[in-house]
């Protein structure tokens, strides 16, 4: 026998959640109501839910949310969340930390029966991986990452992906199109750093309007020209107006743009459209830099040998330990690319099949490194910390020696160990008061 689908409303307001829950039954799911945070949370960890449907106010006997804790604790669960608000910065908020719509009160049982098919269609969607399976990761950083992106690409909302050359925006921007694209629905890639007026209105203008089905990514979009800047604004709110008053309409447009740095920045120091910059950037997405996910490099290594020996029809097959310490010391200022460009010059290079760490050190010529060892970071960390004290305590070693609680033979051997001395403090704050004091005096 199927199971049905199980739906748990949790909301004080007791006649909402009854005319909720009938609604509910109407559709043969199986419901669970209640009107108390904890009997929620419980109902939760002992049965297995696929819909929870509640507010921002349900509490706990500890204060926290209900929302908050079901959330952390059941992350493949879709919420609803109820409401008598529906305003915008609240639903930007909720995409954020990942709920899937809000519902207006009172509800509208056709408004209900759709959303709640959507939200339980997106959980089966969200269990298919297929849809990020360009993006090879073992980080928690960059699965949250995922995550949230998936959660932004079942909105129709606008997107600006950050992060340095060759992380990867291109290929996040298009796990994004995926997640809800078909045939009918195109990835437009436009590359704004070579744009002329000439070729924003045939790449893109042209074909905003009311009908408009596709994901445009706009690559680059803190080098367009201001006023390219001014004529893709008026395009966009032109679409937006038209969309907005054929309630009918089919489109299913969606601007996702790419920038190397911050776009926020760069419109504070008046470089970038401030109209353009909160219509284009409603949620941000930043993918860190592969020095920050140095635990992907062998799977990202792993791939790209894969990949090249197959393409380049060499029998490489796998890489030596030393090789791979190589690749993690290495800063990737190109980051993801780079490392493939990498791996595919040894690998038309190897006369082995396993590439060697001889060959490696050939090609990557870099004397910063993304991973220290134990010692360096150890040293760092010493060098800084006795820095700070002796900052603190202005050279007084007794002192000093009493925060980092050493007595002052063993305080003077870390001093010189790291080149430091207590008199250079002494000198830099009789300067600075001495200073203070010259300028009191002509003042």
């Amino acid at each position: 026998m199927m199971t049905k689908t199980a739906i748990l409303i949790a909301d004080e307001d007791r006649e909402h959640l009854e005319h909720v829950k009938h609604l509910l039954l109407e559709q043969n799911y199986e419901i669970f109501c209640t009107v108390d945070g904890d009997q929620a949370l419980f109902i939760l960890q002992q049965n297995k839910i696929d819909l929870l449907i509640t507010n921002f106010q349900l509490s706990l006997v500890n204060g926290n949310k209900l929302y908050k804790l079901a959330q952390a604790q059941h992350q493949l669960l879709p919420i609803l969340i109820t409401t008598n608000s529906t305003a915008l910065a609240e639903t930007l908020v909720a995409s954020q930390r990942g709920i899937y719509a809000f519902i207006a009160k009172p509800v509208q049982p056709v408004h209900l029966t759709e959303i709640t098919r959507n939200a339980l269609r997106s959980t089966k969607r969200r269990n298919n991986t297929d849809w990020k399976s360009g993006i090879l990761t073992c980080t928690k950083e960059m699965e949250k990452l995922l995550d949230q992106a998936h959660h932004v690409a079942e909105s129709n909302i606008n997107v600006v992906i950050q992060g340095a050359k060759g992380c990867g925006k291109k290929l996040l921007a298009k796990a994004i199109h995926s997640v809800a694209a078909n045939d009918k629905k195109p990835f437009i890639y436009i590359d704004c750093a070579k744009l002329d007026e000439d070729q924003l209105n045939e790449q893109l203008l042209n074909n905003l309007n009311k009908d408009t089905k596709a994901t445009i990514f706009l690559d680059n979009i803190n080098k367009l020209a201001a006023p390219l800047q001014l004529s893709l604004l008026t395009s966009l709110q032109s679409c937006q107006r038209a969309i907005a008053a054929a309630p009918n309409s089919d489109s299913d447009l969606r601007i996702i743009c790419s920038c190397k740095i911050n776009l926020e920045q760069i419109m504070l120091q008046g470089y970038f459209d401030k109209e353009l910059f909160y219509l284009l950037n409603i949620i941000t997405l930043s993918i860190p830099a592969l020095r920050d996910r140095v635990e992907d490099i062998p799977l990202l290594t792993r791939h790209f040998l894969a990949e090249h020996s197959l393409k380049h029809n060499r029998k490489v097959r796998n890489i030596s330990p030393g090789a791979l310490h190589l690749l993690a010391k290495a800063t990737w200022p190109n980051n993801v690319q780079q490392l493939g460009e990498v791996v595919k010059q040894v690998v038309i290079d190897s006369t082995s099949p396993v590439i060697s760490e001889k060959l490696i050190a050939s090609i990557i010529c870099d004397d910063n490194t993304a991973m220290l060892s134990f010692n360096q970071a150890r040293a760092n960390f010493e060098r800084d910390y006795l820095t700070k004290v002796l900052q603190v305590t202005e050279g007084n070693v007794t002192h000093a020696a009493r925060i980092a609680e050493r007595n002052r033979t063993d305080f003077y051997k870390l001093l010189n160990k790291h080149g430091l001395s207590p008199v250079d403090f002494k000198q830099k704050n009789r300067r600075s008061r001495n200073n203070k004091l010259e300028q009191k005096l002509l003042g």
